[in-house]
């Protein structure tokens, strides 16, 4: 499709969407970087990631998912995948054929819309397809005085923010006007290939419940314990049928029938009492699950391969070109 067009596809006509939310069944995503133990200084050796990225596609993991964190703030000992998303997710479209690549997330409220509309598009486009553009509104303080926001605009900022980039996504040559800016005599090109890119929230981006299921394609959380999230899941399927998706931090025990126990945002486990518990949120109707391995004790590579070998079998993705 021509970047200078308006699309009427729906976004769940979208190859990334539909990878990663063939509905009815579990996938399984990746956190990046694909690296254990050490989230202050992660490993960083880019031929060594994209590598461990095309051996989660090629074994079946539907989507990788990159982290927004604008400044290093030493309180919280998490620097992501180090690499501002939107390049490297450039990088890795070049780099990789099938697998899904999404955000979870991007601090929408630090950035400019009318950036960020450009930014998705382009991605959507340079991956064919394949990008999950999900926002949320950040969790660091030290961020939001950096970049001129009071910390309590962020609810306000976001909604508007999206706003701004639904209209820069369906209208060609059309004004905007926000309460930080106008453009005037001016568009965002590319335009979609559906009519936005798909657009994830991730947490409760300070909105109620019924905003994330009116401007949504989808919706991503953190771990809680299965009757939690059971609750949680039937609040966000209230009225809609949209997909949902969530975070497990995982260290994967070297042991396949270790049961589990706690670690913040997840669980230690084996990989055998690991696929137990994935069906179980399959049967809830969770439909993506995003691995994390920051937290794990093991070489990433390692624990990639076992996974690939002993649980991404249940829940493998389907190419969707």
């Amino acid at each position: 499709m021509a970047p200078f067009s308006l699309s009427d596809a729906p976004v769940t006509s979208l190859p990334g969407f539909r990878r990663t939310f063939p509905r009815g069944r579990l996938t399984l995503g990746i956190a990046l970087p694909l690296s254990a133990g050490n989230a202050e200084h992660p490993t960083v050796d880019i031929p060594r990631q994209v590598e461990l990225i095309r051996r989660a596609e090629e074994g079946g993991f539907a989507t990788a998912w990159l982290r927004d964190i604008p400044l290093r703030v030493a309180d919280f000992g998490d620097v992501g995948q180090v690499w501002d998303p939107f390049p490297y997710l450039g990088y890795l479209a070049a780099s990789t054929s099938e697998i899904a690549l999404g955000t979870a997330a991007v601090v929408a409220p630090v950035r400019h819309p009318l950036h960020l509309a450009k930014e998705a598009a382009s991605v959507d486009h340079l991956s064919g397809g394949r990008f999950l553009f999900g926002i949320a509104t950040g969790d660091r303080p030290v961020e939001y005085k950096a970049f001129g926001l009071e910390e309590g605009a962020r609810a306000d900022v976001f909604r508007e923010n999206l706003d701004v980039m639904n209209q820069a996504w369906t209208t060609e040559n059309q004004g905007i006007r926000w309460s930080k800016g106008r453009m005037w005599g001016g568009d965002i090109v590319p335009k979609p290939l559906a009519t936005r890119p798909p657009v994830l929230t991730v947490g409760s981006c300070l909105q109620p419940m019924e905003w994330h299921r009116e401007h949504a394609d989808a919706h991503l959380t953190y771990h809680r314990p299965l009757p939690t999230q059971q609750k949680y899941l039937a609040e966000w399927r209230d009225g809609v049928d949209k997909p949902f998706g969530m975070n497990i931090a995982l260290d994967l025990h070297p042991d396949l029938d270790a049961e589990p126990g706690p670690i913040k945002f997840g669980w230690s486990v084996g990989a055998r009492p690991l696929v137990r518990i994935l069906h179980e949120l399959e049967a809830m109707g969770v439909d993506h699950c995003i691995l994390g391995l920051k937290r794990g004790t093991r070489p990433a590579d390692e624990v990639l391969e076992e996974l690939i070998e002993h649980v991404v079998p249940d829940f493998a993705a389907t190419a969707c070109s």
